[in-house]
């Protein structure tokens, strides 16, 4: 007979569960990966304007091109300052969906353990059954022999 542990079906929904979770925590650090080269590309772009902004304020002075790159860095700055909330938005997603990892990780461990456990206690009594069922073997051996003796 083999051993049927009785939690099988909660065992396999919580490491379900778990690799639901990490396919989330892998799409969320995905997505942070990408806004992280989004800010930087932002902040790349803001000093590029700045530059131009330093070449057009010398020599002939165009103050129209100055007042499109003023425009152009200040709207840089407001879409960094957007990227940067989004990117610490994404980081506190990210270690709630690690915390939810760890805390089904761990209830899946618990099941496992106690799965293994049962294992063992079963062997063990499947050893105790078989320790007896050799005894008896010799036993009715040494009846035999004792009978045929006498």
């Amino acid at each position: 007979m083999a051993l049927k542990f009785s939690l099988q079906n909660v065992l396999d929904i919580r490491h379900g569960k778990v690799e639901l979770l990490e396919i989330e925590l892998g799409k969320l650090l995905t997505a942070q990966q990408q806004t992280q080269v989004l800010l930087r590309s932002l902040q790349e772009f803001q000093v590029n304007l700045l530059e131009q902004l330093s070449v057009a304020q010398t020599g002939e002075i165009d103050l129209f091109k100055i007042g499109l790159l003023r425009l152009n860095i200040l709207d840089a700055a407001k879409r960094i300052e957007i990227v940067t909330l989004e990117l610490e938005r994404r980081e506190w997603e990210i270690k709630n969906k690690r915390n939810e990892l760890i805390e089904a990780r761990q209830a899946e461990e618990t099941l496992e353990i106690l799965k293994r456990k049962r294992y063992e206690t079963y062997m063990a009594e499947q050893l105790q059954i078989e320790s007896r069922e050799q005894d008896d073997i010799y036993i009715a051996q040494a009846y035999r022999n004792q009978r045929k003796e006498n």
